[in-house]
């Protein structure tokens, strides 16, 4: 038992871990966040990750700021390491950010860039090691990244009416030069088409809809969450043009309830779902390295 203690003290030395002694004697530090060298507020925003839209790169990524004190103590110079974790991803690996120094005023900034495709609620850890005189501290806090993907990503076939549901690039519902899509699909009625949101915190979608030019007859069609009630609905001719949800529309989804479109007309209605997007916290790289 005596080797044992003896083999422990030794480890500890050789690890930087502090003896009982030593541990009572350390100092405690605290980490906080948020705050502003100016003394202004300062808040995390999400990071709205959306690359293909003229704000980018302004909103790919945010500054992670705190402020590292220690009681009876000055850590300027010191470092801490920060990490984040993806806990919407499958494998949820914690990946380092790398290092911050503690300026002489305490506070600590790092970068967090997760870059196109990897949206997700992330664990946010900073972390001071114990070793100095110092006690070990963790601060951790949640940064969401929202991404815009295609509604198509969260289509349940086995929820969805068979059959209902087919690419359809550039297919038209007009004669305009803006009438048709790469990112189009034909819901030929009638029937439902169901997307599994639930989970991922979406919060604004968009998607333009009409009647094929290619359809034998005209119909209707409604947008809407079961159990959360109608967004959007309406009757377009053939070759009519699309409807598109408005603004609150759009920001009226629920992350909690799935999303259906519905046709209702007979077999020779061709409805056509142009660019369908919305913006959640879905990784869609999920092999592929985090950052």
């Amino acid at each position: 038992m005596r080797k044992l203690l003896v083999l422990i003290a030794v480890a500890a030395m050789a690890f930087g871990l502090f003896s009982p002694a030593e541990a009572a004697k350390a100092k405690s530090v605290s980490i906080s966040l948020n705050p502003s060298p100016s003394g202004k507020a300062s808040t995390y925003n999400d990071t709205s990750l959306d690359l293909s839209s003229s704000i980018a790169p302004k909103n790919t990524f945010t500054t992670i700021r705190a402020k590292v004190k220690a009681k009876g103590g000055k850590l300027a110079g010191k470092k801490v390491t920060v990490y984040a974790t993806n806990m919407n991803s499958a494998a949820k690996q914690r990946v380092s950010l790398g290092s911050a120094k503690i300026a002489k005023n305490g506070y600590i900034t790092k970068r967090f860039t997760p870059g196109s495709g990897h949206g997700g609620t992330y664990k946010i850890e900073i972390v001071k090691k114990a070793g100095g005189g110092y006690k070990a501290k963790t601060k951790t806090f949640n940064i969401r990244v929202f991404e815009f993907v295609s509604l198509a990503t969260f289509y349940d076939a086995a929820a969805s009416t068979p059959g209902l549901v087919s690419a359809a690039p550039m297919e038209k519902v007009g004669s305009g030069s803006k009438d048709y899509w790469s990112d189009s699909y034909a819901l030929q009625g009638p029937g439902t088409a169901v997307y599994d949101i639930q989970g991922y915190q979406c919060f604004f979608f968009n998607l333009k809809i009409g009647v094929s030019v290619n359809s034998r007859t005209g119909g209707s069609y409604t947008v809407a969450q079961p159990g959360g009630g109608t967004i959007m609905a309406g009757t377009k001719a053939v070759g009519g043009g699309f409807d598109e949800p408005t603004k609150d529309q759009g920001k009226s989804i629920r992350s909690d309830l799935p999303m259906t479109v519905t046709i209702a007309g007979d077999q020779g209605t061709r409805f056509i779902l142009g660019n369908p997007k919305i913006s959640c916290t879905i990784p869609t790289r999920l092999a592929a390295a985090p950052f």
